[in-house]
């Protein structure tokens, strides 16, 4: 759920200029911000391990795509490859590409919004049908019961 803040703020941290390790560390500081809400952010504890990493010389390259591999689903897998790939081939392209990524996560956080409300509104069917039952008995009950008397 983490993961459309995430690319947005790492594509807005790009291109002000700053570097990816740079930008990687400025969320995870952002993160160290809020650590005293109660809710854990498990992707921002894992942008921390790779600050970690970082700090005690491990090449980036390694440490995006070993932050990757421990979130473990394949979009972080394919934003650490991303990351990597930047690092040795220098591609230019890597904001035009965060922009298309930061787009794409946002539709599927949509679509994610739109199915979790469908499945709330099919859970919600049967109880409403039992209270429109109950309110057709409370109205027709009495009807029925002055029927009888005429």
């Amino acid at each position: 759920m983490d993961y459309p803040d995430f690319v947005s703020k790492l594509r807005l941290y790009l291109s002000a200029g700053l570097t990816v390790k740079n930008a990687f560390i400025r969320i995870a500081e952002d993160y160290g911000e809020r650590a005293g809400n109660e809710k854990i952010y498990y992707l921002y504890e894992e942008m921390k391990i790779s600050c970690y990493q970082l700090e005690n010389g491990i090449s980036e390259e390694r440490v995006y795509q070993d932050f990757g591999r421990r979130c473990g689903e394949t979009k972080y897998r394919r934003l650490g490859f991303l990351l990597s790939v930047h690092l040795k081939q220098g591609n230019g392209r890597l904001l035009a590409i965060l922009s298309q990524e930061a787009d794409s996560a946002q539709e599927d956080e949509r679509n994610m919004a739109r199915k979790a409300g469908e499945e709330a509104g099919t859970k919600l069917l049967l109880p409403m049908m039992l209270m429109l039952v109950v309110i057709m008995f409370l109205v027709l009950a009495p009807a029925y019961m002055d029927f009888g008397s005429i």
